[in-house]
């Protein structure tokens, strides 16, 4: 049978109270979003999936001091950014790439590419080409330092606001532009490089 679907309202206090069904109902609600979140994160299926069962613990355990200031769902999301991103920090940093050595010779003072950026227009527009771009942007992600990556994945893939991402990743509004900032440049520069020897 399937869990019911509770609004927050409704499963916070069920919660607190250590209802098993009401656990199972936020479960069904969020364990496909926080799963996703996980897995974008940390880049690593088993850390997802290991980042899954302790996040739903941790809200089980910690439900009590939820005082209702943030939506239930941001509260969430931001105990799964953490334990995604303790993971992430804990692997060797041997891939990941400084981003002032990287991004440092093709900016301008006002930290603007320098160099031409490719025509997005030109991008492959074939299944076969797309899945590799997809690749592409994924092992891109993937050399990103972790507070990088944090925010890029945020922002431009979940697609959460500035403020939900500020809240989660307990960063100030400007110290998350500046790190989306260094990440999407980061970022540009890797699929440029990929569209100009697939587009030469």
């Amino acid at each position: 049978m399937a869990a019911t679907q509770l609004d927050d309202q409704q499963l916070i206090p069920k919660l607190q109270a250590r209802d098993e069904a009401a656990l199972e109902a936020l479960m069904a609600q969020y364990q496909a979003r926080v799963f996703g979140l996980a897995l974008r994160l940390s880049g690593n299926r088993q850390d997802a999936e290991e980042v899954l069962q302790d996040v739903f613990l941790a809200v089980f355990q910690k439900i009590d001091g939820f005082r209702g200031e943030a939506k239930l769902s941001s509260w969430i999301y931001r105990i799964t950014a953490n334990a995604a991103l303790m993971k992430l920090r804990k692997r060797p940093k041997v891939q990941q790439i400084p981003l002032e050595e990287e991004l440092g010779p093709a900016m301008t003072d006002e930290g603007m590419i320098a160099e031409p950026v490719v025509d997005w227009s030109r991008l492959p527009n074939d299944e076969l080409d797309r899945k590799e771009l997809g690749q592409r942007i994924e092992q891109a992600l993937n050399l990103l330092p972790a507070d990088y990556r944090s925010v890029v994945v945020l922002r431009d893939v979940e697609g959460f606001s500035a403020q939900e991402a500020c809240d989660m990743l307990s960063l100030s509004e400007a110290a998350l532009k500046s790190r989306l900032h260094r990440g999407r440049l980061f970022l540009r520069k890797q699929l440029a490089d990929y569209a100009m020897v697939h587009h030469a």
